[in-house]
């Protein structure tokens, strides 16, 4: 969560956004990650983004 808080601070120092550091894996971070992004309307994929993970995933909605 370090590295991609500081990233995400350098991203918004270079183009002029607001960053909001967190670490989603605490005190029910994950939840709330997928409360907001529901609320934002925002894309959340179902499987880790390897190969094998979307062939299982994909093998579950068939």
């Amino acid at each position: 969560a370090a590295l991609l808080n500081r990233a995400g601070e350098a991203a918004a120092v270079r183009y002029g956004v607001i960053f909001l550091p967190s670490d989603f894996k605490k005190q029910g971070g994950y939840l709330r990650s997928a409360e907001l992004s529901k609320e934002y309307g925002m894309y959340r994929q179902d499987y880790c983004g390897c190969v094998y993970s979307k062939i299982e995933r994909d093998a579950r909605t068939l």
